[in-house]
């Protein structure tokens, strides 16, 4: 598993400036806190059902930057990729084998030569 860390050793300085004040929101107070990573964009909800992923908690991969917040999310997104793998492979052997037997004279029942036209 993949873990990411951001280095917090700056400080940023919430003093307030002479003749005025400075309003920290809640939001600043937690990037500013020890405790606060920057999530990447891929583990901030699960890629099938959209759910929030929570730090802390379990988090299911799939084909390296899909995170799922299940393994049954996870199961149903693998299940998915492969019937459109099996259908694009399908295809294209449909289209290989009428473009193979599209080119060439062809022989009919009786064993006779077809020309196309």
């Amino acid at each position: 598993m993949t873990e990411f860390n951001l280095d917090l050793t700056a400080q940023t300085n919430n003093q307030p400036r002479k003749g005025g004040s400075a309003a920290v929101t809640p939001r600043q107070q937690l990037r500013n806190s020890v405790g606060f990573v920057e999530t990447s964009h891929f583990l901030r909800a699960c890629f099938l059902c959209q759910r929030r992923l929570v730090h802390g908690h379990d988090i299911y991969m799939y084909r390296g930057d899909s995170a799922f917040c299940s393994l049954e999310c996870r199961q149903q997104q693998m299940v998915q990729d492969e019937r459109l793998e099996k259908c694009s492979v399908a295809s294209k052997k449909d289209a290989g084998t009428a473009a193979s037997t599209g080119g060439g004279p062809q022989v009919s029942a009786e064993g006779e030569r077809v020309a196309a036209v």
